[in-house]
């Protein structure tokens, strides 16, 4: 169980009301994981939706063997693992904690429950991992563009440059 205080500190369920985020804490466990923890690679099912309360989690895929790239560092008031809510299916990225982490997770088969017999609380978490989806989409679409402008020898090999910076 966690306290909806507690829980009011994930930016995504900022705007959730009080009696869902009540609802959300029954369910929901604090977990801590010491550094070098993998909660889950890419290619496995995820069943859990992870909420950083404190420390860093790098969200990252394998190029090859010998590079993997970060897509992400998930901090506090962070989420990840979405795809619990909706279908529990394969990771298409690698989740390590970076340092010592307290984070919230939630059974995504119990959420999913939830979801049927509370449609309030399926709309406002959904809204929420919506807003985070279009804030991480926007902050990548800046990196290509970054890079681009650094790189403008790449640019002649892109046939269409908005594919890469949609907007959701």
């Amino acid at each position: 169980m966690v306290k909806t205080q507690d829980l009011r500190h994930i930016h995504m369920l900022e705007k959730m009301p009080v009696h869902l985020l009540a609802l959300i804490g029954q369910q929901a466990q604090l977990s801590i994981f010491s550094t070098d923890t993998c909660l889950f690679r890419a290619g496995e099912n995820v069943d859990t939706f992870f909420m950083v309360m404190m420390g860093q989690v790098a969200l990252t895929v394998e190029l090859n063997p010998d590079m993997d790239v970060i897509l992400e560092n998930i901090q506090s008031g962070r989420t990840f693992g979405s795809s619990a809510l909706i279908s529990g299916g394969p990771a298409s990225y690698t989740a390590i904690c970076q340092e010592p982490c307290e984070i919230i997770t939630l059974s995504g088969e119990r959420m999913q429950q939830l979801f049927e017999t509370n449609d309030e609380l399926g709309f406002y978490l959904m809204a929420g991992v919506a807003r985070q989806y279009k804030t991480s989409m926007d902050a990548r679409a800046k990196m290509i563009m970054k890079t681009l402008a650094r790189h403008p020898e790449m640019k002649p090999s892109i046939h269409d440059i908005e594919t890469l910076t949609p907007a959701y």
